[in-house]
């Protein structure tokens, strides 16, 4: 342990000189810091080591980092520091980094340490080590749901690869088909990327589909271009040439039942590309629903599959309400159609196809009136054909208390109206008496 701790050390020695000789840390001063070192290092190396003592050495590493950038940036105001690059500029943050990775690689199933890890590497910009780490991460827990889901996160939002974050939640589902949350951030993923891409090609007028292909292309170079030039530092052999290693998209393919393939590729208009209309959700969604309820005991007495089958309708159903410049009608339908013909006789599925004229409607909507008469119509014919007292009784219910928690009891005060309360009260007693 002595050997290893001393040869640590020494590789700090070339740092700690260079930060001398620009006279922002005198002799006093790193001889504490060798000491805290050598303690740390002894603790981390020791066999009664913890997770906490990595966390308490990578901070204090961060203050001493943050207190360099912090007498460098006032000693240059001033003219008394050499600004010329040297490898001190870069030594505490390639420290902070390799104790992190000694960490996980020492306590791999402790997630704090990998969130840690993550974090600072995105507050550093080190995208190369940032992709080894989530590789690492998804490579030894397969089943950490939290991290398919940054990992495509961070694809998507912070790389702008689709592609990329598509195929993170496609090798996570064939790892974890039992995630609902998985299935649903993927199907939301699906439809943000469609919203986005139309809404690109109204500003930029990609009218054609070479402009099209030529846009992405474009985006697709420069992605490739940031990751290859992006380094933490010069000599930096310990986070070259890291990645994500993903499965090939025809693999996933036969993993997820040949799933749609929505790639950049998506050219036309919604018209004439399903794809562009939210087929690829709506496929997610068949998907999802057979490989959940594979999970639930044949005769469970807990869950029953139909209370379940309900729950990812929902859940889809209020993704789809987020993404208004989408076709939303065309989604709900497939998803009613679904349960009109598992479940016909349902009355939870007779209350969806009611409320769906106004599920996006408020009190101020202009279409307020035109919607609930709708609705109305749509709830009293399906009264009509229930022959059951209870039934018509349970969907009078079911109805009358959608309409009270979306109009009067949630709506703001800025938004009142005695004459739209007045009408929506009527309507309820209609729907009582009738």
């Amino acid at each position: 342990m002595a050997d290893k701790v001393r040869y640590y050390l020494e590789q700090s020695v070339p740092e700690l000189e260079d930060l001398k000789k620009k006279g922002l840390f005198d002799k006093n001063e790193i001889t504490m810091i060798m000491r805290r070192r050598t303690d740390f290092e002894h603790r981390i190396q020791g066999r009664g080591s913890k997770p906490r003592d990595f966390l308490k050495y990578a901070e204090f590493e961060s203050n001493l980092e943050k207190l360099r950038k912090k007498r460098y940036n006032r000693l240059n105001k001033v003219g008394l520091v050499d600004t010329k690059p040297s490898i001190s500029d870069w030594a505490g943050v390639r420290r902070i980094m390799f104790i992190f990775d000694r960490a996980t690689r020492r306590y791999p199933g402790e997630t704090e340490l990998w969130s840690h890890y993550l974090k600072f590497a995105k507050s550093n910009g080190a995208i190369k080590v940032i992709y080894k780490v989530y590789s690492r991460l998804l490579q030894l827990q397969p089943r950490n749901i939290d991290a398919w889901l940054s990992a495509a996160k961070y694809e998507f939002e912070v790389n702008a690869n689709a592609k990329g974050a598509r195929l993170l939640f496609q090798r996570g589902l064939r790892l974890n088909p039992e995630s609902l949350e998985l299935w649903l951030s993927y199907a939301q993923f699906e439809l943000t990327y469609i919203s986005k891409l139309l809404a690109r090609r109204k500003v930029l007028g990609l009218l054609t589909e070479k402009q099209q292909r030529d846009e992405q292309e474009s985006e697709q170079a420069k992605l490739a271009k940031a990751i290859t030039e992006s380094a933490l530092g010069d000599g930096d052999a310990e986070f070259n040439n890291d990645k994500i290693e993903l499965p090939s998209t025809e693999e996933m393919k036969d993993q997820l039942h040949h799933l749609p393939e929505a790639d950049m590729n998506m050219l036309g208009n919604p018209e004439t590309n399903p794809a562009l209309k939210g087929d690829v959700a709506l496929t997610i969604f068949d998907l999802c629903i057979p490989s959940i309820l594979k999970t639930i005991p044949k005769y469970s007495t807990v869950i029953k599959p139909e209370d379940k089958v309900f729950e990812i309708v929902e859940r889809f159903l209020s993704i789809i309400d987020k993404f208004e410049d989408l076709n939303r009608d065309y989604m709900y339908m497939h998803i009613l159609n679904y349960l009109q013909r598992e479940y016909s006789s349902d009355l939870r599925t007779l209350l969806i196809d009611i409320i769906l004229p106004i599920r996006n409607v408020t009190v101020v909507s202009e279409k307020l009136a035109e919607a609930l008469q709708l609705s109305v119509n749509k709830f009293m014919a399906y009264k009509l054909k229930l022959k059951d007292l209870s039934d018509k009784d349970t969907l009078t219910n079911m109805f009358v208390n959608q309409l009270n928690n979306q109009f009067l009891i949630h709506e703001s005060h800025e938004h009142h109206s005695e004459k739209v309360d007045a009408l929506l009260k009527a309507i309820i007693k209609k729907c009582r008496t009738t």
